[in-house]
């Protein structure tokens, strides 16, 4: 599905995961070590749910509002969408 595809009204069910670069300190590293302990590693997040779309948008549009939700704390320029998944709910 191409991103500028247009997305229909009706009920779907969407899948996304994301991935950005993190710095991780492990639990309980006392303050004086934590710059010592820290390394940079890959986070992912999953979201998954279903909603009701009333109007036609396009499906990159829908795409930024989920990850937007789900790194709502995290710089919007490292985040890396890996998987986008809509699925018309037909029951």
């Amino acid at each position: 599905m191409p991103a500028s595809e247009i997305v229909e009204p009706g009920r779907y069910d969407y899948d996304l995961t994301v991935k950005f670069p993190s710095t991780y300190i492990p639990e309980h590293t006392p303050p004086a070590f934590r710059i010592a302990e820290a390394y940079e590693t890959t986070r992912t997040r999953y979201a998954n749910g279903q909603f009701d779309l009333s109007e036609p948008v396009t499906r990159e549009l829908l795409r930024q509002h989920f990850v937007n939700q789900a790194c709502e704390d995290v710089d919007p320029t490292i985040v890396t969408v890996t998987r986008f998944e809509l699925t018309p709910v037909t029951a």
